[in-house]
């Protein structure tokens, strides 16, 4: 298998370069047309569309083609041929992060997409804002982040998903069941009557059909349930917290006809994704549950016509991030991504008739009430703030009557801590704050602790509003 690695955002890269970079340069000479077929099918293409066409690829946020970002009408990369030679081949990234495999046999590809903040080879930015999103919990067990497959972070995420399937409520499904007795609720089944009943002792044969939570989706969330129970930090994973306990046990409990070897009859019966317009959540779970289940089949090369990987939204994840660190400190953090806890522009119901529906109401990234509104930016702001990010921060504190606002940008190269600006005609300050990613760490736990002294450096700044 060929190994690609290269950075979100990389502004074109060639592939040879790729190659290089991931110290397999001896197979620079072997990048051969199927690797380039390899790369070709998903280049260029929504991302929506590869979600839909292979379960075995998972993408964060969910619901990528209702996001505000419009995620999923974009490519996980771009790329434009060479004609003389393939590896010359240029690759061009967005805001995607993660790991893809492409294809099978000669024309396999691992394909890792790392943020473009992180200075380690071992990417520790991107583990620990996953870790800090996903499970707080994930670097208190000494998890490293060079061993093992990446797949096995699914097992840290799995508690959230899990969560949030679970407040939807339990997933159900109709089953139909052969009953034999004198409390009639279905349909007769004359032809099984007549066997088991003549001569006639009071039961009747007949088909139930009702609602059952012990079914293929949940028998799946069970087996996904004992399978972590078999890792290292298996039971300190499902008991993070109250409502994963919670979650769990309900599981556990509905699912009686749980059976250890009937792992690959269930796992075949979930092959088509969940479609039910009430439970959303459900199939995210379902995605999840299939690829730990699976991993040491999806590990990159799971068919010729397949396509694995799990990727995050750049963007998206930085947000998630800060709002673990804010949100103690009272910020709010409207879900913009989907269009939810809006503020309106307008006083006047009738007067919003006249602009555009989707920009009637404003979505700032975090604010508190009446005293701060916050911009998150995944990517550097040294060179200056954009136009079209200024005037949108200038809009949300003069619709939101804050005089204070500013924005926040992970910041990998400098010791750039924090810029006010004053507005014209004392309307107001506005705060270019960078969050310093560590540089020179030696491996996760060091890199750990780094961004835990700068996480209170920038909660003690807030604290003060």
């Amino acid at each position: 298998m060929l190994h690609l690695k290269t950075t979100d955002n990389n502004c074109s890269r060639k592939v040879s370069d790729l190659i290089k970079k991931s110290s397999h340069a001896e197979d620079v000479e072997t990048f051969s047309a199927a690797h380039y077929s390899s790369l070709s099918r998903i280049a260029n293409v929504p991302l929506k569309e590869l979600a839909e066409k292979n379960q075995n690829l998972l993408v964060f946020p969910y619901e990528i083609d209702k996001s505000y970002g419009r995620i999923g009408g974009l490519p996980i990369f771009e790329m434009h041929g060479c004609a003389e030679s393939f590896s010359e081949a240029e690759i061009k990234t967005g805001n995607l992060m993660g790991f893809v495999g492409i294809g099978a046999d000669n024309g396999a590809i691992h394909l890792e997409i790392a943020s473009r903040f992180s200075k380690s080879e071992d990417d520790f930015f991107l583990h620990y804002i996953l870790g800090k999103v996903f499970c707080e919990n994930l670097f208190s067990l000494n998890y490293d982040a060079s061993s093992g497959n990446v797949f096995d972070l699914l097992c840290f995420m799995f508690p959230l998903v899990l969560k949030n399937a679970v407040r939807q409520g339990i997933f159900k499904t109709y089953r139909t069941f052969e009953r034999n007795d004198a409390n009639v609720k279905g349909s007769l089944n004359l032809s099984r009557h007549i066997r088991q009943n003549v001569p006639f002792g009071g039961k009747i044969a007949y088909n139930e059909r009702t609602q059952v939570f012990d079914n293929p989706l949940t028998e799946l969330v069970r087996h996904t349930i004992e399978f972590i129970r078999t890792k290292p930090f298996g039971k300190s994973i499902l008991n993070s917290d109250s409502e994963t306990r919670s979650a769990v046990s309900q599981i556990v409990e509905l699912t009686q006809n749980y059976s250890f070897h009937e792992q690959h009859k269930i796992i075949s019966e979930n092959a088509k994704p969940v479609s039910h317009p009430f439970f959303i959540k459900w199939k995210p779970l379902q995605k999840i549950c299939l690829a730990i289940l699976n991993h040491s089949k999806i590990n990159y090369h799971s068919g010729e016509k397949s396509v694995c990987g799990l990727l995050f939204d750049g963007a998206w994840l930085w947000e998630e991030y800060l709002n673990t660190i804010l949100r103690p400190l009272g910020f709010v953090h409207p879900e913009n991504k989907k269009h939810k806890g809006g503020l309106k522009m307008f006083a006047n119901c009738d007067d919003e008739l006249t602009f555009d529906k989707d920009f009637r109401q404003i979505y700032p990234d975090f604010y508190k009430k009446g005293e701060y509104v916050l911009d998150a930016k995944y990517k550097r702001l040294l060179n200056g703030v954009g136009r079209e990010d200024l005037y949108q921060a200038v809009a949300y504190m003069h619709t939101m009557k804050i005089a204070r606002g500013g924005f926040i940008f992970p910041d990998d190269g400098t010791d750039f801590h924090k810029k006010t600006y004053c507005l014209a005609n004392n309307t107001g300050t506005l705060d270019v704050i960078g969050v310093k990613i560590p540089r020179n760490a030696e491996n996760l736990q060091e890199f750990c602790s780094l961004m835990k002294n700068e996480e209170e450096r920038i909660s003690g700044n807030f604290a003060a509003l």
